[in-house]
């Protein structure tokens, strides 16, 4: 019998469960952390804003139609003045929006521009930030460019008598709030028309709030002139509702839109379309080989059969997905396509028993769709004796498909050898960066003896058509490196020029741990830098490494750069394997959820901005520092713009996972010439190895929360056995 792993555990792809967030304090890459105190009361105000603090949390309008001017608010953590000083909105994705009247409104929590949409504007979704003094540069939100007439509600109508009344086709720009608000649109529709009732708010990332993990959960109900329900959806498309509907006899009727329990808050923001127009919720395939150029057929209501577009994959993209929408009078609703590496293939029907399965090579991808309820796809694959192979399903995460696959490996004759229902491993946590708590499914296998083995990829909850697709991968486990790479925040701020601000990047081994992995921040313009730093793999001398999993990394701005500068970066990681370079671009994260601080999502790009200096900044008089296991040691630092202080409280500790840990300060001599020597101790269980460390102002206990404050660039800590001369 072949020897198996039923879950893909958590040291091999590092991504944990909310369940166990107490486990999100493994260590990360040492950090001295520093915590300033400061004579100057005015100075002491202007301390890094918590994270929190300075989230974009909702654009509203979230959307707006070809060819016209929008005004639209882009709203803040309320009473935090988080997005004070705005200088500019930064766009991502297709060209088309030029952006004009920018201003903070509303205590500074609110921004205030007028978007023009071209003519020619593609549809479809774009990433939007505010970049300003307060806090640089902010998460990612969506606007949404459309073909279709849009409506902006207005209150009261969370009343049948009270309901806007609309012409059709049309799309309804909402938000429900306060709590038990309830909007309500009335329309006339014709016999034998087949409407589209559809919510965009989950995909299209709004933020929720409070309840429900977070996330924005609304309820759609249609009713008929005599306000009976006669058509209802909940969660039709993820957690958006969805009704398609065969209009019975002309007349008068009610959409009426809610959220789940009769909540209500600013952030639930949603997009309505309502009208008889495509709507597209799927593609098939669903996903692309980079480097390729695919035909896809796109899918949904009122969708015609056979609609294809042509779709090309950058080979140089990191990005996980492209985004496709429908050509024509639509909404501008969009579907994602999931980009990967590996050689490519679209199952063959009928293939519903193992006598009938489909080859699976080594290194290779397969698209599937579940047709039927009881629809089982079977898979023949060739192992070598002791060949690992890693097998995944990728179907709730990134492409939004509704099944909950169950993976089975069985023996030529038929033995069940190894089974996975949901992969652990791969739940949310720090480097979460999918929709759901993930009910996808992965293995790893090794076979005894050499031979045909199948594979069966099935449906547990029963849903089927054209929206229940996966993509199954086989790879090698074990024979070269295999890794991943995460890093937060995905905006980095820098608190003045000539400053220095960190990043954590979190490191995702998917095989052994025996090579060390090469980071570094690239990208970046003449004049700023960028720091390296190693993720340590496993070796007889650092058998338990304890920072594997973290690493910090650091960026400094020019001097002379102007407040409000904002530039590209990625993180890069590479390994040396046998003539071989493997190298990844790490995903930059944004975080998603305002009441789960596990939840992200993946930004297409990583950017740093020069915001207004808060307090001081930090240069380090070395740049590396060679100590043995135990001894102490002191890294001399220079405090720039802090005067008439004698002492300043410091504290040098380790980071664990992504928490400070601070302990207590020790007040620490500050010299005429503004330099302090802050004392490096407690160095008997760091293991032999070369470290990134940096000494740092004070984050607010959670670096999720706590926007990076000022920093040191990276100091490397070279440590010695007791044993070495």
């Amino acid at each position: 019998m072949g020897q198996s792993k039923s879950t893909v555990q958590h040291e091999r792809i590092g991504i944990i469960s909310s369940r166990r967030r107490v486990a999100l304090c493994l260590r990360l890459t040492l950090i001295v952390v520093m915590s300033l105190s400061y004579m100057s009361h005015a100075i002491s105000e202007l301390k890094p804003p918590d994270y929190y603090e300075c989230r974009l949390d909702s654009i509203f309008p979230a959307g707006g139609q070809q060819g016209t001017t929008v005004t639209v608010e882009l709203h803040g953590r309320k009473g935090k003045g988080g997005l004070a000083a705005p200088q500019k909105i930064l766009i991502e994705g297709p060209p088309g929006i030029t952006v004009s009247d920018l201003k903070a409104i509303s205590k500074n929590d609110t921004v205030q521009a007028k978007f023009t949409i071209a003519n020619d504007a593609p549809p479809g979704r774009r990433w939007v930030r505010v970049i300003n003094e307060q806090s640089g540069i902010t998460n990612f939100g969506h606007f949404v460019v459309s073909r279709l007439s849009e409506h902006i509600e207005k209150e009261p109508n969370n009343e049948l008598d009270k309901a806007e009344s609309l012409k059709l086709p049309v799309v309804v720009n909402g938000q429900i709030n306060p709590k038990a608000d309830m909007d309500c649109f009335r329309f006339s529709a014709k016999q034998g028309q087949k409407l589209v009732i559809a919510v965009a708010a989950h995909s299209i990332d709004v933020h929720g709030s409070g309840s429900n993990w977070g996330i924005t959960d609304f309820t759609l109900e249609l009713l008929d002139e005599q306000g009976v329900i006669i058509a209802e959806s909940l969660d039709e498309l993820g957690y958006d509702p969805m009704i398609h509907f065969e209009v019975p006899t002309s007349g008068v009727y009610t959409a009426r839109l809610k959220l789940v329990a009769y909540n209500g808050y600013p952030e639930a923001v949603y997009r309505l379309t309502i009208g008889e127009v495509p709507y597209v919720t799927s593609v098939f395939p669903p996903g692309i080989q980079r480097g390729k150029t695919v035909e896809v057929e796109l899918r949904g209501p009122n969708v015609p059969a056979g609609t294809r577009q042509l779709i090309s994959a950058n080979e140089g993209t990191f990005f996980p997905l492209q985004y496709l929408a429908l050509p024509g009078a639509t909404s501008g609703q969009d579907v994602p396509v999931l980009l990967g590496d590996d050689t490519e293939s679209i199952e063959s029907e009928p293939n519903n028993e193992l006598a009938k399965a489909n080859d699976l090579e080594m290194e290779a991808m397969v698209y599937g769709q579940f047709e039927s309820k009881d629809d089982a796809d079977w898979y023949r694959i060739r192992l070598q004796e002791k060949e690992s192979i890693f097998l995944q399903v990728f179907a709730h995460r990134f492409i939004r498909s509704p099944v909950d696959t169950y993976l089975e490996v069985f023996s030529a004759d038929g033995k069940l050898l190894s089974e996975n229902d949901d992969d652990g491993s791969i739940g949310p946590g720090f480097a979460a960066y999918h929709d759901f708590n993930t009910t996808d499914s992965g293995l790893v296998f090794q076979p005894k003896t050499s031979g045909d083995y199948y594979v069966r990829v099935t449906n547990s909850n029963g849903t089927s058509g054209s929206r229940a697709v996966y993509r199954l991968s086989m790879k090698r486990y074990g024979t070269k490196p295999r890794f991943a790479l995460r890093h937060f925040p995905d905006a980095v701020p820098i608190w003045g020029p000539g400053s220095t601000a960190g990043l954590t990047v979190r490191v995702d081994w998917m095989s052994s741990r025996n090579f060390d992995i090469d980071l570094s921040i690239e990208g970046l313009p003449d004049g700023w830098k960028g720091s390296q730093a190693n993720a340590l793999g496993t070796t007889k001398e650092r058998p338990n490494n304890p920072y594997q999993d973290r690493v910090f990394l650091t960026i400094t701005a020019p001097k002379d750069v102007p407040i409000g500068t904002t530039v590209p970066f990625r993180v890069v990681g590479r390994v040396k394997h046998k003539g071989e370079v493997i190298e990844r671009v790490a995903y930059p994260l944004t975080w998603f959820r305002t009441s789960d601080t596990g939840f992200f999502r993946v930004a297409p790009q990583a950017y740093t901005t020069v915001a207004k200096p808060r307090d001081l900044w930090l240069e380090s008089m070395i740049k590396e520092l060679t100590i043995k296991q135990g001894e102490t040691a002191k890294i001399p630092v220079r405090v720039h713009g802090i005067s008439n202080a004698k002492e300043v409280p410091l504290v040098v500790n380790l980071a664990e996972g992504i928490k400070c840990n601070l302990g207590t300060p020790v007040n620490i001599p500050l010299s005429k010439d503004g330099i302090v020597n802050v004392p490096l101790v407690n160095t008997s269980k760091i293991p032999v190895g070369t470290f990134a460390i940096t000494v740092a102002q004070t984050w607010r206990s959670d670096i999720r929360v706590g926007a990076p404050g000022p920093c040191t660039p990276i100091i490397q800590l070279h440590v010695r056995s007791k044993k070495q001369q």
